[in-house]
């Protein structure tokens, strides 16, 4: 078959300084030297300067370079040509690319397809780049830049390895028939497929990958007039909430995408949480609060702290103190939740620095929300808990796309299946049990090795770059 020459515009649309028009495949240097005569004699990799020409009609002023195959980020031979980024100029010049022979425009993801299949990166580090270049906070970066580097890969490498291991194992009872059963029965058989399905069973449990990726969440909940909406604001550095002195002011759930702790989170600010109101418009606002703290990934308590209850008018660890209005029944949970006590400045008793709620105990930050330096407390206090819930400590290779799981889960079941099969000691249907048993181990390698690339198919391939763009 053919291979075709691919070229794109590598650089975002729109006018720049500079921009960079791609081509890829075994007519792109030839494609190059029409356009730009100087790559003729240029060596790899090193920059030339040249007028870019279409016939006699010159183009621009630009910078040429030529990668030669396999060195390349596609494995094939590679120029690009960085013209100034006028749309007028990138226009022709990409126009006059094209009109080369056997030269064509790039597909959805397709320069980052060719690296795939010529084995420069794998499905988990193709996918680890496009989030890169789509990376908006420090974490995302960070995850996606261990996901290219990879890690991800690494460790569905390490676990097909772990199943062809398995596998020779089994695949000996088939030489060795009158041996079958032994080997089955071996302990390190059915203990190293334990072993497998612990660790699947982990990764699967891990929610940190994804909410990296797509984004933390974080509900801002409390009595009316609490200060809620006074705390959006100030975390937000604008005024996204109507704030007011009449209780019941916000009936719907308003949300601000923020930056915290390197994270993206989605800030929820809810209705005021009280047992009665005859508004009918308010009691929905309420239940759509009560939904949003149930799902969030982290819990923002507002208190007033004029609220607070302490007894004998002091605290200690031996008297905690309570509030007025409590959180209803089971809305904040351990290691993902922050009383913040508005109002501070109005008590003349020192605050406490953790409350208790249905023996959990939980920090407590005292605030006057109107101070310049109340967002910078608040977005210190909320650090490590967008951290904790994001699993930044751990700097693993977490499971990202729903395509990871599903691989994880149908490797999970057929060596589930094949675990089973061991411990019950017969086959069926006249095959022997070591080919049942190698069956479905083989099958697990092949869903495994299907997110790095190692067994996958051109549908799963069309899926993992759907998401990609021209030129990417």
């Amino acid at each position: 078959m053919t291979v075709e020459t691919i070229a794109a515009l590598a650089t975002p649309p729109g006018v720049g300084g500079v921009a960079v028009i791609r081509l890829s495949g075994p007519n792109a240097r030839l494609a190059g030297v029409a356009l730009c005569p100087k790559l003729l004699n240029a060596p790899p990799r090193r920059l030339v300067w040249d007028e870019l020409r279409d016939g006699e009609e010159v183009l621009d002023d630009a910078l040429a370079v030529w990668f030669q195959a396999p060195h390349s980020f596609t494995g094939e031979d590679v120029v690009e040509l960085h013209c100034h980024g006028g749309r007028a100029v990138v226009a022709a010049v990409l126009q006059a690319v094209l009109a080369q022979p056997q030269v064509r425009l790039a597909g959805p993801g397709e320069f980052t397809r060719r690296a795939v299949e010529h084995g420069k990166l794998d499905l988990t580090a193709a996918e680890g780049l496009a989030d890169l270049i789509d990376a908006e906070t420090e974490a995302q970066r960070r995850q996606a830049l261990r996901q290219l580097g990879g890690a991800l890969g690494e460790r569905f490498e390490s676990w097909r390895h772990r199943i062809l291991a398995l596998l020779a194992q089994v695949e000996a009872g088939l030489d060795f028939p009158d041996e079958e059963l032994e080997i089955l029965s071996d302990a390190k058989l059915a203990e190293g497929m334990r072993g497998l399905l612990s660790d699947w069973d982990s990764a699967l449990q891990e929610e940190a990958g994804r909410k990296v990726r797509e984004g933390l969440s974080l509900a801002i909940l409390g009595a009316p007039n609490a200060g809620k909406s006074t705390l959006l604001n100030a975390l937000a550095g604008q005024a996204v909430a109507i704030v007011s002195a009449q209780a019941g002011t916000t009936r719907d759930v308003v949300r601000q995408v923020l930056e915290l702790g390197g994270c993206r989170v989605e800030v929820a600010d809810t209705a005021g949480l009280r047992d009665e109101t005859s508004d009918v418009i308010e009691r929905e606002g309420i239940q759509r609060a009560k939904l949003a703290g149930k799902r969030a990934d982290v819990v923002l308590w507002v208190a007033d702290a004029r609220t607070l209850v302490l007894k004998g008018g002091l605290f200690s660890k031996a008297v905690p103190p309570t509030l007025q209005e409590p959180p209803p029944l089971g809305l904040l949970a351990e290691c993902r939740a922050l009383v913040v006590l508005s109002h501070a400045d109005l008590v003349s008793h020192d605050l406490p620095k953790n409350i208790i709620f249905e023996e959990i105990e939980y920090p407590v930050l005292a605030l006057n929300l109107q101070e310049a330096g109340a967002a910078r407390r608040l977005q210190t206090a909320l650090t490590p808990l967008v951290q904790a819930q994001a699993g930044l400590a751990e700097g693993a290779a977490w499971l990202t796309r729903e395509r990871h799981q599903q691989a994880v889960r149908g490797a999970s079941a057929k060596v589930a299946e094949a675990l089973r099969l061991c411990l019950r000691g017969v086959g069926n249907g006249g095959e022997s049990l070591a080919e049942l048993v190698a069956q479905e181990l083989r099958e697990a390698a092949a869903a495994i090795g299907s997110v790095t690339g190692r067994t996958t198919s051109e549908d799963v391939l069309d899926v993992v770059f759907s998401t990609f763009c021209i030129g990417k």
